[in-house]
């Protein structure tokens, strides 16, 4: 039965007066192969002369090309370009990698029915990232754009890691509040996903607070509607605490017991200052 080509069983029924037909294969495997054109078989070179590519194996006679290859970055010998402009400008190394969010976006997904929210509830990532308004992998947080600002009339509270003066006014102008709050890799992660961590740790990291300097000073501002002024963090008042309770170091003269016994009789009549009069000088 498997020595022939193909083997085609019928089977009609009847069923309220309609006929199947039922039709199997049993020797595709013997005849599959690729596509037509879609494999290309690699270039044989250095076997011979009759097959036109032997001896050099169409590299041609001596040179680098023959014996080797070219650098990509080699530019004859002329001055690179890596090394004919000066560098200018830098790259900061902790700067965040925020996910942008525009007002023109939450707009839409509020007014076709995708981002519903309850009486007092926040918009915040956990939610943006639930509904769709945040796609992909979430790094160091979310910043709210003022695309769309005109046609934004939605009075609800919005919280995400920044956001621009422009979003924030209109935001505000149309009778919502925004918060910036931060948040680390590790709280950012248990903040969207909590769950993971009471399945795999048994419970949630605490909230991360800002440790540089940078940082608690953004979120203290309240043009960025920080949320350690907002809330009357205790973190400012344990700074505003350091900062009283600081010791004042004072000024130690450096003389030594010689210099500060040795008397300049010459200068005897003047004063500290190097500013004076030649009327001083007693010549």
């Amino acid at each position: 039965m498997f020595g022939l080509t193909s083997l085609i069983l019928n089977k009609s029924k009847l069923i309220t007066g309609t006929t199947f037909q039922q039709v199997r294969s049993v020797s595709l495997l013997s005849h599959l192969h690729p596509s037509l054109n879609s494999t290309k078989s690699f270039k044989r070179v250095g076997r011979g002369p009759s097959s036109g590519y032997g001896k050099t194996s169409s590299r041609g006679q001596k040179g680098q090309k023959a014996r080797g290859s070219v650098k990509p970055w080699f530019e004859g010998g002329q001055t690179p370009i890596t090394k004919l402009f000066p560098k200018t400008g830098f790259k900061r190394v902790t700067a965040l990698d925020l996910n942008i969010v525009n007002l023109q976006r939450i707009g839409d997904f509020i007014k076709s029915g995708r981002l519903h929210l309850k009486e007092g509830e926040v918009l915040d990532m956990r939610l943006m990232k639930r509904s769709g308004l945040v796609s992909g992998s979430l790094k160091d947080g979310v910043k709210i754009l003022a695309e769309g600002k005109e046609r934004f009339e939605y009075p609800i509270k919005i919280e995400a890691t920044r956001a621009s003066t422009e979003a924030i006014r209109a935001i505000e102008r149309a009778g919502g509040e925004f918060t910036a709050r931060y948040f680390s890799k590790l709280s950012l992660r248990a903040h969207i996903n909590p769950e993971h961590f009471l399945l795999t740790r048994g419970h949630i990291p605490l909230q991360a607070r800002p440790t540089k300097k940078r940082d608690i000073d953004y979120y203290s501002r309240v043009d960025k509607r920080g949320y350690l002024i907002k809330e009357d963090n205790s973190l400012l008042k344990a700074i505003a605490q350091a900062q009283v309770a600081k010791p004042k170091i004072a000024k130690q003269d450096n003389k030594t017991s010689i210099e500060a016994s040795t008397v300049n009789e010459s200068a005897a009549g003047f004063t500290n200052s190097g500013i004076f009069k030649l009327s001083d000088l007693k010549l």
